[in-house]
C-alpha cells in the first residue's frame, strides 16, 4: 500500500536507517575498535539528527490512532523505540561489536515491522491524510 499524509516522509526516513543499519552491521564485522567507535559515534549523530524526532513523530500518531491500533503492536514498536534509543545514544551494557549488531538487526526488524503492520494500520485513520500534522499550528486544532 503506497504511503500517504504524514506516514510518507516517516517511511522515507526508514530508508536512511536501512543505511545506518547496514553500516553499523559492516564496522561489527570488522572487529576494529576504532571502526565501531567511529560507527557508534555516527549512530548517536543519526539519532540526534533524524531518529528522535522520528519516534516522536510516530508515537504522537499512535497516540492519535490508538483506538484503532493493535495493542500488540503499539507495545513492540514502543519497546523497540526505548531499546533503540539506548543503544542509540543511551549508557549501554554491549561491547561495541555486539551493540552495532544489535543496532542493525533491531533496526531492520523494526522498520520491517512498521512498514508491513504498524503503518497499514495508521494509514486507514483520518488524521493521517495530513502531511503537515507535526505543525504546530495544526496541533493546535
Amino acid at each position: 500500500m503506497p504511503r500517504t499524509g504524514a506516514l510518507l516522509p516517516l517511511s522515507r526516513e526508514h530508508h536512511t536507517s536501512l543505511v545506518m543499519a547496514r553500516a553499523a552491521r559492516k564496522a561489527a564485522g570488522s572487529n576494529d575498535s576504532a571502526t565501531c567507535a567511529a560507527a557508534i559515534a555516527r549512530i548517536e549523530a543519526h539519532w540526534h539528527a533524524l531518529m528522535a524526532a522520528h519516534f516522536e513523530q510516530e508515537e504522537q500518531l499512535i497516540r492519535l490512532a490508538a483506538e484503532m491500533l493493535d495493542p500488540e503492536s503499539v507495545a513492540r514498536i514502543l519497546a523497540d523505540h526505548a531499546e533503540l534509543r539506548t543503544l542509540a545514544c543511551g549508557p549501554c551494557m554491549f561491547e561495541p561489536t555486539e551493540r552495532l549488531r544489535r543496532f542493525a538487526d533491531l533496526v531492520v526488524a523494526h522498520v520491517r515491522y512498521e512498514e508491513r503492520v504498524l503503518f497499514p494500520q495508521l494509514q486507514l485513520h483520518p488524521c493521517i491524510e495530513s502531511a503537515d500534522i507535526f505543525n504546530p499550528i495544526n496541533s493546535e486544532r
